[in-house]
Parts: C-alpha cells; sequence; structure tokens
C-alpha cells in the first residue's frame, strides 16, 4: 500500500444536534424508521489517524477535516447521511448536483440554503479539475470517486495537492453499491469523527441486507431482469450493467440479469432486436430528471401517474415491445437512477425484491428506508415517486 502524509489545516471540536432513526425494529416491514434521535459527537481527540480509501491508500490525517471539496456532487448524499450539517464543512464542488436532478437540488436547498450558492468549479458534468482554482477554495480534504483514479494518480492535480499537503481520499458507491457502499459510509464515519453514526447506518443496511437473503433462500424461482440503464437518455434501447451497478441489486432482489446470461461482453448496449429474440420475464429501467434527452421521470415531484405514462409511451414507442410478455403482464418497472449513485442501493433492492416477489416482500418499506438514510424524516411517497411500474389490466376472462 501506499502512504501518504498529510496535514490539515485547523482542528476545532464541534458537537452535533441529534439525528432520528438511530434504532430500527426488528419487526419485518419496520426495519428502519424516522423518529429516534440518536447523538452524534464529532471530536478531535481521536485524532491524528491513519484511515485506508478505496484506492488502498493509507492516509493519515491530523484533524478531522471542516473545509470538504466534493469532486462528485453526489457525494453530498453520503454526507448528509452522516451528519446534521452536511453544508458546514463542504467548501466547494466540482459541478453542482443539479445537472443530475434539479428537483431534488431545490429539495435539498429548503433544507441548506447556503447549497444553493456553494461554489462550483464547472457545470458541465465531466469537468476537467483546474488545480489552482480548487485550491483557491483551501480545502482541507479531497473526495474523489474511485472511478476518477486513473485521471487523478499521476497527474499535476495529483502533484499539487501532494505538494501543499492537502489530502485526497477514494470512495466508491456504484461500481458494486452493496458492496462498496458500506465501505465507504464506514471511511467517511472515521474521516468526519462520526464513526457511531456511520456504524449505526452500516449495521441497519446489513439487517435489511439479512432479511432480503434470509427469504429469498426458499425462493427458486428466479424471473429474466432486462435491465435498461436511462432509455431516452443517450439512446432508446438498452445500456445495461452486466456484472455490476444494478446487476448487483437484481441479482440480490432474487432476478436473473438477462443480458449478463446471454451477451458475451462484460458491458453492452443491447439492440432492440436483441431484446426480441432473448424475451425477459421483466424490465427494469432507470428514470431521472434528465437535462437532456426523453428519459424516464422518476424523483422528487413526479407522480407514479407521470411514471406509468413514460412507461407506456416507452413500450408503445419501441417496436415490437408491445408483443413481450413482460409488456402485457405489466412486468416494467421504473427506478430512480440516483439510487445506486449513492448510499441508497439498499432502497432500490428493497424496491426491486419487493416488484419481483411481490406476496414475499409486501411488507417492506423501502421509502422509510429512503427517509432514515437521507436523514428527513419528512421524505414520503407524497414527496415524489422514486419507483413505479407499468399500469397492467388483467384479461377480461368472463366473456
Amino acid at each position: 500500500m501506499m502512504a501518504v502524509r498529510t496535514r490539515l489545516a485547523g482542528a476545532c471540536l464541534l458537537a452535533l444536534a441529534t439525528v432520528f432513526a438511530g434504532a430500527f425494529s426488528s419487526a419485518p416491514g419496520n426495519l428502519a424508521h424516522a423518529a429516534e434521535p440518536v447523538s452524534k459527537v464529532q471530536t478531535q481527540a481521536s485524532f491524528p489517524r491513519q484511515v485506508t480509501d478505496l484506492a488502498g491508500r493509507e492516509v493519515t490525517l491530523e484533524a478531522s477535516p471542516q473545509r470538504i471539496f466534493l469532486a462528485q456532487p453526489r457525494q453530498l448524499y453520503a454526507l448528509l447521511t452522516l451528519l446534521d450539517a452536511p453544508l458546514e464543512r463542504i467548501v466547494g464542488w466540482a459541478y453542482p448536483l443539479s445537472v443530475f436532478d434539479p428537483a431534488m437540488t431545490e429539495r435539498l436547498e429548503t433544507r441548506w440554503p447556503q447549497l444553493a450558492t456553494l461554489p462550483a468549479l464547472s457545470r458541465a458534468s465531466t469537468p476537467s479539475l483546474e488545480g489552482e482554482a480548487l485550491l483557491a477554495l483551501t480545502p482541507d480534504l479531497v473526495l474523489f470517486d474511485l472511478s476518477q483514479r486513473s485521471r487523478i494518480e499521476g497527474s499535476p492535480l495529483a502533484a499539487l495537492l501532494d505538494e501543499v499537503g492537502t489530502p485526497y481520499l477514494y470512495v466508491e458507491f456504484n461500481h458494486h453499491p452493496l458492496q462498496d457502499a458500506p465501505v465507504s459510509v464506514r471511511l467517511l464515519g472515521e474521516v468526519l469523527g462520526v464513526e457511531a453514526r456511520a456504524r449505526e447506518v452500516d449495521d441497519t443496511i446489513a439487517a435489511h441486507l439479512a432479511l432480503i437473503d434470509e427469504r429469498l433462500a426458499t425462493i427458486a424461482e428466479r424471473p429474466r431482469v432486462l435491465i435498461n440503464i436511462a432509455p431516452g437518455v443517450k439512446v432508446d434501447c438498452c445500456r445495461t450493467n452486466l456484472h455490476n451497478g444494478v446487476a448487483d441489486l437484481v441479482t440480490r432482489a432474487g432476478g436473473r440479469n438477462l443480458a449478463a446470461e446471454l451477451a458475451p461482453v462484460s458491458g453492452a448496449t443491447l439492440s432492440k432486436e436483441w431484446v426480441l429474440a432473448h424475451p425477459p420475464e421483466a424490465i427494469l429501467n432507470t428514470g431521472g430528471q434528465w437535462a437532456k434527452g426523453d428519459g424516464l421521470r422518476a424523483g422528487i415531484g413526479i407522480s407514479g401517474e407521470d411514471i406509468q405514462h413514460d412507461l407506456a409511451r416507452m413500450v408503445q414507442t419501441l417496436p415490437g415491445w408491445q408483443s413481450l410478455d413482460a409488456v402485457k403482464q405489466g412486468r416494467v418497472m421504473a427506478l430512480w437512477h440516483g439510487f445506486h449513485q449513492g448510499p441508497y442501493a439498499i432502497v432500490a433492492l428493497e424496491a426491486i425484491a419487493r416488484w419481483l416477489h411481490p406476496e414475499t416482500f409486501a411488507d417492506l418499506d423501502p421509502m422509510a428506508t429512503f427517509a432514515y438514510l437521507m436523514n428527513d424524516p419528512t421524505l414520503s411517497r407524497s414527496s415524489g415517486h422514486f419507483w413505479g411500474q407499468l399500469a397492467f389490466e388483467a384479461p377480461d376472462t368472463t366473456q
């Protein structure tokens, strides 16, 4: 492993207010709830400390960081899971979260108005990080996604950060979300001095996973699922995950990833003809509130009717899809794309499990799990629909 010795500027003692959802019930349908407070105290007493990031780098921190720069805006989701006032410890980001999800950004701005004026180095989703502009924000920690490592290691930016003694860490949430997200949460708990809260989150996710695994152990049926990533945004059909991302969630939720079994490549954009030749038993699409394209909608401010409308339009415009059994039976789902971009993969897993095996998982409450992880007890279905499925009318058998 590579050891990196760095020095963080400033050290102070902060006491955080309480947060909800410390404990969870043993009842299957009430594993997470948003009512019980738990104390989260940040302390500098245990610093300096050495941590290991998701790239396996050992980094020594002299103090808990108070001026964090986010190289990926969706890293904010992890910080708001762990902190009551995350904006007090963020100094800037590479580009705004509104590039991905303006509606979610607007909701977060009502909680933390300073988010609207948080300094950004770019307005593009793939910016080239300029070292001098970043350092002008005087960060005491930079967070990178592990996917950015090939561009950062050995770059002028990394050399500049090392030269001035600004530490940086790699976190990961979306490649293997059920595996990487808990590790990243625990890492950030160490870094932020909120280990108790991080353990609580980790334990809650583990309990939810264990319940799903236990029930699926008795189920032999594993429907073949087509994963369709953001249809209508870049292509009509069908960008897919084979062995990572949403594919991990489908497998863990009791489905079989159709493309992983049949496609001969490690990553694929499947043609409409390929789908018709290999008909799925269920179709899982990711949706959001995209700035470009004509993708499916999901998220804050989106209704169940909006999702049903978009799914119906999609299956009507893709030639031959109306003949698929998955479409005829209404087994077509839309799921918020952001679930595998932060520590929320467990929410998506619960929603997918309920969809694929409704009788087995009818008592799961993924929205309550989401509210707990968002650190937002007011988040509910009335805030917006983050998943939904194609309306299905059973054939009339009385005639």
